[in-house]
């Protein structure tokens, strides 16, 4: 379970890393008025290239009365209350998701950090030319740089730590 929100008083629940859903699940979506509601999305052709967007189909009422159907924003597969025992994830989760990666070097981590700038450059300034495929390669290396980093500055501290306690 990775989102909640509460709305008329009700307590939504939602899977936030679950958005390819299948056409007749129930989902958590901002509809056509942008609000964020609760509806099952309806079957089509191209439901797996929608999903791939976070997006989906749903039935609305278009301004001259007409059925139709509407693509909307997925935020999620909805969670009824009753199955939030299930939702729940209780394996232990690993501590370092890079543990079993290559240790980089200096200038490697680096090298990892440029790349993640230029992501950020991308993605803010030039988002309709972003290669998300390519932005999440070069942010999940610099991801690993900045663990390594982050494990690397701990150790220092136990070591200094150790020196200073003798």
């Amino acid at each position: 379970m990775s989102g909640g929100i509460q709305l008329d008083g009700k307590l939504i629940l939602f899977d936030a890393n679950d958005c390819h859903l299948e056409p007749g699940a129930e989902a958590v979506i901002v509809n056509e008025k942008g609000n964020i509601v609760v509806a099952r999305l309806e079957p089509t052709a191209e439901w797996e290239r929608l999903a791939r967007t976070r997006t989906g189909l749903v039935w609305t009422v278009n301004p001259l009365g007409e059925r139709v159907l509407f693509a909307v924003k997925v935020l999620g597969r909805y969670i009824r209350t009753e199955d939030v025992g299930q939702a729940v994830d209780l394996t232990p989760q690993k501590p370092d998701f890079f543990e079993d990666a290559k240790p980089l070097s200096a200038t490697e981590v680096a090298g990892e950090l440029g790349k993640a700038f230029a992501v950020c450059n991308r993605i803010y300034h030039q988002p309709d030319r972003a290669n998300t495929d390519n932005c999440e390669r070069s942010l999940r290396s610099a991801a690993h740089g900045i663990m390594q980093m982050w494990n690397d500055v701990q150790r220092i501290k136990r070591e200094r730590t150790r020196q200073l306690g003798r």
